[in-house]
């Protein structure tokens, strides 16, 4: 086994999602909600999408379990070291990094009773491969929780954005959990879940709409002033642009 662990390695900063007052929904709460962790227990990490996520884990844990952030990113892993120890959650957190199709023969078979992944499960191109070695990892019993983007995640801005530029595209992030991670999941696991999050998001004036736009994926340096100019003539005839906040879950139970 070849492990590189950095334990001298601030998150990836995600765009922040604004929620509606009556409805709130924190991703990264709801990430946690899906594993009952215990204290001692081992947690496998793929891809730092959120150090907030993985520092919360290392608390649950205690002292005797440990969580094994894996990325191909020296900057994230790096980023996330500073927080662990400003934390007090150093001793917790293990380092490797990884190109994430590499898994296989870098992870302890059976030492993880959980593992979790996020967006970074995406850009995957061994999907198969990468199931298979992270099933591998978990102890008997043992869950794989990840989750992605949906398909008509944040659809309504994505068809004012489409609408400036007079087509549609659909990313490889959109399609993936349906078209490649669900099947992925049947394939290697006995058994699965699929849970739905939904944060609704409202913006009341053109500058709040054009923030969120500015600093999302779906950003055009070259359609900023259209669509600075489509925000104001939307807010001249409704009160307010709503939109949500798409992803769906998956449990997958390792026997």
């Amino acid at each position: 086994m070849n492990e590189q662990f950095y334990h001298d390695i601030n998150a990836l900063k995600q765009a922040g999602t604004v929620c509606l007052e009556e409805a709130p929904r924190d991703l990264d709460t709801w990430v946690c909600a899906q594993l009952a962790t215990r204290t001692g227990e081992n947690i496998l990490n793929i891809g730092c999408d959120s150090n907030e996520q993985i520092l919360s884990l290392a608390r649950t844990i205690g002292q005797d379990g440990y969580v094994l952030a894996i990325d191909r990113s020296y900057r994230a892993l790096n980023a996330l070291s500073q927080r662990s120890q400003a934390s007090g959650l150093e001793q917790r957190i293990r380092f490797l990094y990884l190109n994430l199709d590499d898994l296989a023969g870098h992870l302890r078979p059976e030492d993880f009773h959980w593992a979790i992944s996020g967006r970074a499960l995406s850009h995957i191109k061994q999907p198969q491969a990468v199931f298979q070695a992270i099933r591998q990892a978990l102890k008997p019993g043992g869950i794989f929780f990840f989750y992605g983007l949906a398909r008509k995640d944040l659809l309504e801005l994505r068809l004012f954005h489409a609408a400036l530029r007079n087509e549609t595209r659909e990313s490889r992030e959109l399609l993936f959990i349906e078209q490649v991670g669900a099947p992925c999941t049947r394939n290697v696991f006995p058994r699965a879940e699929f849970i739905k999050f939904e944060c609704p998001l409202r913006f009341t004036s053109p500058d709040a709409l054009y923030a969120y736009w500015h600093e999302s994926d779906l950003y055009e340096e070259a359609l900023d002033k259209d669509f600075r100019r489509a925000a104001v003539q939307h807010f001249q005839a409704y009160a307010a642009f709503e939109t949500a906040q798409r992803l769906i879950g998956v449990r997958a139970i390792n026997g």
